[in-house]
């Protein structure tokens, strides 16, 4: 993907960047990098049809820490802020950023919004006048939690690896939509129904993995909408309770990880977020019909 252009200000700033890790498709592109500067400058980062998320993971000198490195959007002027761990660049903007002594390895996120799904096609994707400095820190726990999740992907590559990075993508985008773009998507469309937007959205969490938090209340104010209500709404839209989807949710996801042998019983039951072993095989006898093990001798 070419739609991030780098630009360094300052000729003297030695830097180098090492890719340490990397996984890529026609709608996302994501690298553990290991960036190092030598010496404080300046530079430009221009985006064109894709956004950017980088997450600091590490630190090799803590007194060399990204705390020092200061940004801003340039279209908006205004002072450098402090960078957080995290930050946002929205598609067609351009931020500029101070940087000091720094040698830190990051996970870097291009992806492309439109590209991620066909539901997401038609998506109200427009960024401007709604570029502020809260992109400069995400510390939004959920977005945090998925980032997290995207490095120990792309450092560890497993079964359906694309698959699940575009379903983790896919939720952050919605999640990025509804907090900074110009416009929610997440409201019902009816008094007693959800929209399918908002459908889409608690689907794309419970796929995102056990790591997301999907207590009733997290979901509520995720969308945005009052629990008992939310809970209603999701019954009255698909016929299911939140509860079930999330059985439903969590077995289906193990199937598809049953599949690869080399994958253990108990690995498939934490990764799907059971507790132990005995209360997965319990759920999935109940769901399925048969236990795990029968499952996968029988594909």
């Amino acid at each position: 993907m070419h739609s991030i252009r780098y630009l360094e200000h300052d000729p003297n700033s030695a830097r180098q960047f090492s890719t340490e890790a990397r996984i890529s498709s026609d709608c996302f592109d994501i690298r553990i990098e290991n960036a190092q500067w030598s010496r404080s400058g300046m530079a430009t980062i221009e985006a064109e049809q894709n956004c950017l998320l980088r997450l600091i993971l590490s630190s090799a000198d803590r007194t060399l820490s990204f705390s020092n490195n200061t940004g801003r959007f340039l279209d908006r002027g205004g002072d450098f802020k402090p960078l957080g761990p995290a930050l946002f660049i929205p598609s067609d903007t351009t931020f500029q950023f101070s940087h000091g002594m720094t040698d830190h390895k990051a996970l870097i996120c291009l992806f492309n919004p439109d590209a991620l799904s066909p539901m997401m096609t038609g998506m109200p994707w427009n960024w401007n006048g709604c570029v502020n400095d809260n992109m400069l820190n995400l510390d939004t726990p959920y977005l945090m939690s998925v980032l997290q999740r995207l490095a120990r992907e792309c450092m560890s590559p497993g079964f359906a690896s694309e698959l699940q990075i575009e379903c983790l993508l896919t939720a952050m985008a919605l999640d990025l939509q509804n907090e900074y773009g110009g416009q929610k998507v997440y409201e019902a469309n009816s008094p007693d129904k959800l929209s399918t937007a908002t459908v889409k959205y608690i689907r794309d969490m419970f796929e995102a993995g056990p790591e997301v938090d999907w207590s009733l209340a997290a979901l509520a104010a995720a969308c945005n909408i009052p629990a008992r209500k939310l809970s209603q709404q999701f019954k009255n839209t698909t016929g299911r309770t939140l509860r079930q989807y999330a059985a439903q949710t969590r077995i289906r996801q193990a199937k598809s990880l049953l599949l690869n042998p080399n994958v253990l019983i108990k690995q498939v039951a934490y990764q799907t977020g059971f507790q132990n072993p005995a209360s997965f095989t319990a759920a999935f006898r109940k769901e399925v019909g048969v236990t795990p093990e029968m499952f996968r001798s029988s594909v």
